[in-house]
């Protein structure tokens, strides 16, 4: 399901990435119970100067290093797909039921919708109806003429 689509069938006026945005993370590692001590890794931002007392965020930072892990025994990889990172509309944000029901009506329409045409056959097209109407005009000075 394309959860874009189905929001813009939804919601037409609405504009994406101002009224709302979907996301998709990828694969994203999560940590088991446990496994952040193992993996939690102290990193240096700025060096502390003399009289200076070490501050988080300042002048270090914790993180998780992943190599120091082993998968599935101290995290998974896991795949959340795509999802509504941020709603702005004024309408409650549609389930999951919804969106799917929208998708499907989304298909239904797009199926129903003539091909579109190529540059060459919108020619041919035209030039038929063009064709058509001179024959009419044709008809209609004959007439003309013969009275």
């Amino acid at each position: 399901m394309n959860i874009t689509l189905a929001i813009m069938y939804l919601y037409p006026d609405a504009e994406p990435m101002r009224d709302y945005m979907v996301q998709d993370n990828g694969p994203e590692q999560v940590l088991l119970s446990g496994a952040e001590e193992k993996g939690r890794v102290c990193y240096e931002i700025k060096p502390v100067e003399e009289g200076e007392e070490a501050i988080e965020g300042v002048h270090y930072r914790y993180g998780i290093d992943y190599n120091l892990l082993v998968e599935s025994v101290d995290y998974d990889i896991i795949e959340r797909g795509p999802y509504i990172a941020a709603w702005n509309l004024d309408v409650p944000q549609p389930t999951e039921a919804e969106l799917e029901a929208a998708w499907q009506a989304h298909l239904e329409a797009e199926a129903k919708k003539p091909p579109e045409l190529s540059e060459v056959e919108q020619l041919r097209v035209e030039n038929t109806a063009l064709q058509n109407r001179l024959q009419d005009v044709e008809v209609i000075m004959a007439e003309l003429l013969s009275i």
